[in-house]
């Protein structure tokens, strides 16, 4: 059942900032409660974001890891200068967008690694996912900053990654740790995205080079197209809290999904040259509709929706928390920052790097 909170959150006492969470006192509230995401509020108009965090961040870390995601509202946020200023608060440039899963650009050219979230058809869905967690190499925290709300829906839905996993089928989930996840991508102009986009390059060498540092298997069948696969985990570990969560592509990238988004029937059939991309088990064996539905359900159960305020800042730990987005009309402008590159055993922070 989706939660939707954005009406019930309250103004605290006469202090600089007051924490609330779902319109309750954080003070009132024990140890053990772990709603998604926490709430931080300004208890006055346009309170500075930037003082309160650089005066907070040994909580603020705790608490990302406690609740997989923070929303911070009513404070001086208004320009992606502000929202850049923002970031500079953890001493560290945001990672630039590599092995690219969809078209972004940067907000502003003076302000480098700060994206438009997505340049997606707005009146379509975006299903849920962890940033990038198909990759060898991936940001831990990502970061959305509403500067423009839509004029209708568009919000960003949210689900607690360890919660999703606890939702799997056990013996669907059993599959997946045996067996890891496979990717298939068909990386065609036509189709989805050419491998210039995706390696962001134009030579053909630089992205055999970073596929075999990142062993995934590359075919280049034309001079915009080529075929890439590579197995990865499908559950992992959280490296600050050690717990377990579902961290993955699987249903993303899945042919079903692919289905959906061009309004075809489940037992309808596409060649697989018609797919921008599939999942597998990592042993190579399909995942069937019904699967792919549980994991589906799992995600919806666990979603969080709730409706953007202009200003409003997202920070989400992108290994705790998946994220998509609902379909819109009007304007939209939602900044994202991706910043502390993590990555797979035997791989590092400039795997995918040209």
């Amino acid at each position: 059942m989706e939660s939707n909170f954005s009406d019930n959150i309250a103004s605290g006492p006469a202090t600089t900032i007051d924490t609330v969470i779902y319109g309750v006192n954080r003070s009132s509230l024990n140890d053990e409660t772990r709603l998604m995401p926490l709430v931080i509020s300004s208890s006055q108009p346009n309170g500075d974001l930037v003082s309160w965090m650089n005066a907070n961040k040994t909580v603020f870390e705790s608490d990302l890891v406690k609740h997989g995601g923070i929303l911070f509202r009513g404070f001086n946020i208004r320009t992606s200068a502000d929202f850049k200023e923002f970031m500079n608060c953890f001493n560290t440039d945001p990672l630039p967008y590599l092995f690219r899963s969809s078209p972004r650009k940067e907000l502003s050219s003076d302000i480098k690694n700060i994206y438009l979230s997505t340049t997606y058809p707005q009146e379509r869905p975006i299903n849920m996912h962890n940033e990038t967690s198909y990759s060898r190499v991936w940001g831990r925290k990502i970061v959305f900053c509403c500067l423009v709300p839509a004029e209708k829906g568009g919000e960003t839905p949210l689900a607690d990654s360890r919660l999703v996993l606890s939702d799997i089928p056990p013996e669907l989930l059993t599959r997946f740790r045996e067996t890891g996840v496979k990717y298939r991508r068909n990386l065609s102009e036509g189709l989805g995205m050419p491998w210039q986009e995706v390696f962001q390059t134009n030579d053909k060498e630089e992205v055999l080079g970073i596929c075999k540092r990142n062993d995934i298997t590359c075919v280049f069948t034309g001079r915009n197209d080529a075929v890439i696969e590579w197995v990865k985990p499908a559950v992992y570990r959280h490296p600050v809290s050690g717990e377990e969560m579902w961290f993955n592509h699987v249903l993303f990238f899945n042919k079903y999904a692919r289905y959906e988004e061009v309004g075809l029937d489940h037992n309808s059939y596409l060649p697989e040259d018609y797919l921008s991309s599939d999942t597998f088990f990592g042993d190579g064996s399909d995942i069937s509709y019904n699967q792919y539905r549980s994991i589906w359900e799992a995600y919806e159960k666990n979603k969080v929706v709730f409706s953007y305020q202009q200003g409003d800042i997202i920070f989400l730990d992108n290994m705790l928390t998946s994220h998509g987005r609902n379909p819109y009309s009007g304007e939209r402008v939602i900044a994202t920052a991706i910043i502390e590159a993590s990555y797979d055993e035997g791989y590092s922070a400039v795997s995918f790097n040209v």
